[in-house]
């Protein structure tokens, strides 16, 4: 009997994924970065596709965040896919660790930092790690052009998997055998999986990088310093700390992300090549352990401790749709602890931010440079988005404790409208539209905007600058208007045909090298 129960070792990891993977979908946890990606589902649903999306931060592009998850999402469905990405990768588990010093121990490891990387709802990480690991099986046997391809497509769901792959495969690079041409195969599918999305929407804004989060990723690497010390994968290590520690004093787009590769990948690379015993790694690698297991849990414990937030919010909901106003302004939601205001209000409703933190970062500074936040920078900043609502939650996210505050200690131009257990509402005085006269507001959706343009002036509007944003005329769509970026980031409109403009994403390749429609200026 022994014989037949060791041949379904290999498959134990898996059951346990699945029993997760069930207990996941059963709960539907109201993650944050899950609602995230549910916001980027229901509006890729109402037609949003990659260009531009009217319903946060004042207009972005949705293909910043991932060129194809959230076509995909509309579907399985953000939490379908999450879970169907999770067992993929740990289904990917048995062919990936052929060959390992520690096959069975890695086995699980790759199962676990799934299943962990599931809890915190990350979508797009997800499928991008089950498509990158996808490509290194296609690499260990040989099938260099589709390791390429897989890495670029990977890199379409989320950058930062082929990212991760490069970053693990750089100092194979470097030998003279046939490891170093396998891994410059990696390297360049990597690139590409990197690049393409950085020619087509640029660098994204800066990810936080907070000192605790520098010293997990320092604390791990020490571990697996220790644990991986056979060249040419020990450099692995100096390597990617000397990335995180350039990440933490340059603000990037990865910033703090990086710490999944600490945590998540960087032990399954020490159980793949590390030749110490089990005690030893599990010693040297209990920081990611931990690490991993706090992140993972801190998401599940707030989503628990919400209750019925997505309930809570119809009521705001409700009342904010029956205001005149709320055409042609914007709501700044003080967000509930997991932020699904984000897809909750998302839809109907034009939201000055969002859940984006490279976005926020990017746009709205005041929130983040110290002191910058003041009773005069917030009526600005107001002002600035169109904004005419302010709701506040009454358990605001942690980032957001200070603008609560700040709402809540009183401000001569916001007056409380509504209140309840869970949401306080302030009405601002005399705010800016989005759209000024004399353009009128046609029709609105999250994917376009239909304006009556009367006259050949130009006419700055709040709506963020963006290369793919375009304006078509509704009799006649190959007579665009002029878009031209303001100093301070906005659009000014000008056509030269008076009439109805349709305002939307349009992905091109005039749009990627950023391009004027004839007869206008460059940007």
């Amino acid at each position: 009997m022994a014989k037949p129960l060791w041949r379904w070792r290999p498959l134990l990891p898996m059951a346990l994924a699945v029993v997760a993977i069930v207990s996941l979908w059963l709960a539907h946890p109201t993650v944050g970065d899950l609602q995230a990606a549910i916001a980027r589902e229901e509006a890729a649903r109402s037609g949003v596709g990659l260009g531009y999306w009217f319903g946060w931060y004042g207009g972005v592009s949705p293909g910043s965040y991932s060129l194809i998850v959230p076509a995909l999402s509309t579907v399985t469905g953000s939490l379908l896919l999450l879970c169907l990405a999770t067992a993929a990768i740990v289904g990917l588990s048995i062919p990936l660790s052929k060959g390992a010093t520690h096959p069975t121990v890695l086995m699980w490891a790759i199962t676990a930092a799934a299943v962990l990387n599931m809890l915190s709802g990350r979508v797009a990480f997800s499928v991008g790690a089950a498509i990158a690991l996808a490509s290194i099986v296609a690499l260990k046997r040989n099938l260099l052009p589709l390791t390429a391809i897989g890495l670029l497509v990977a890199g379409l769901a989320s950058p930062l998997a082929p990212a991760f792959v490069g970053l693990a495969a750089l100092p194979f690079a470097f030998g003279k055998d046939a490891r170093a041409r396998k891994a410059w195969w990696v390297l360049g599918g990597g690139a590409l999986g990197v690049g393409v999305p950085f020619v087509m929407f640029g660098a994204p804004g800066a990810q936080g990088f907070p000192v605790t989060t520098l010293f997990w990723v320092l604390a791990i690497a020490a571990g697996a310093a220790f644990a991986l010390t056979i060249p040419p994968a020990r450099w692995i290590v100096p390597l990617s700390t000397g990335v995180a520690i350039l990440m933490f004093l340059v603000p990037t787009g990865i910033g703090s992300n990086l710490s999944r590769f600490f945590c998540l990948v960087l032990p399954c690379i020490c159980l793949f090549y590390s030749k110490k015993s089990l005690k030893f790694l599990a010693i040297a690698l209990a920081p990611a352990v931990v690490y991993a297991v706090f992140v993972a849990s801190a998401d599940q414990v707030v989503g628990a401790d919400s209750g019925q937030s997505e309930t809570s919010y119809t009521p705001l909901q409700s009342l904010l749709l029956t205001q005149p106003e709320i055409e042609n302004h914007r709501v700044e939601l003080v967000d509930a602890q997991t932020h699904a205001g984000a897809h909750k209000l998302g839809l109907d409703i034009k939201l000055a931010r969002g859940w984006e933190n490279q976005s926020d970062s990017r746009y709205n500074p005041i929130f983040y440079e110290k002191d910058a936040l003041t009773p005069e920078s917030y009526r600005q900043w107001l002002a600035e988005n169109a904004v005419a609502f302010v709701a506040v939650s009454a358990e605001p996210l942690r980032q957001l404790k200070n603008e609560a505050a700040l709402v809540k200690d009183g401000l001569p131009y916001l007056d409380r409208m509504w209140g309840n257990d869970d949401w306080t509402l302030y009405r601002v005085e005399d705010p800016q539209p989005i759209v000024p006269l004399p353009l009128t507001i046609v029709d609105s959706s999250p994917s376009k905007l239909i304006l009556n343009v009367p006259n050949a002036q130009p006419h700055p509007m709040q709506l963020r600058y963006n290369k793919y944003l375009v304006a078509r005329s509704t009799v006649d769509e190959s007579v665009f208007a002029c878009i031209q970026e303001t100093e301070d980031g906005w659009i000014a409109l000008q056509a030269m045909v008076p009439g109805e403009y349709t305002l939307e994403g349009l992905l091109s390749v005039r749009g990627v090298v950023g391009a004027q429609p004839d007869g206008c200026g460059e940007s």
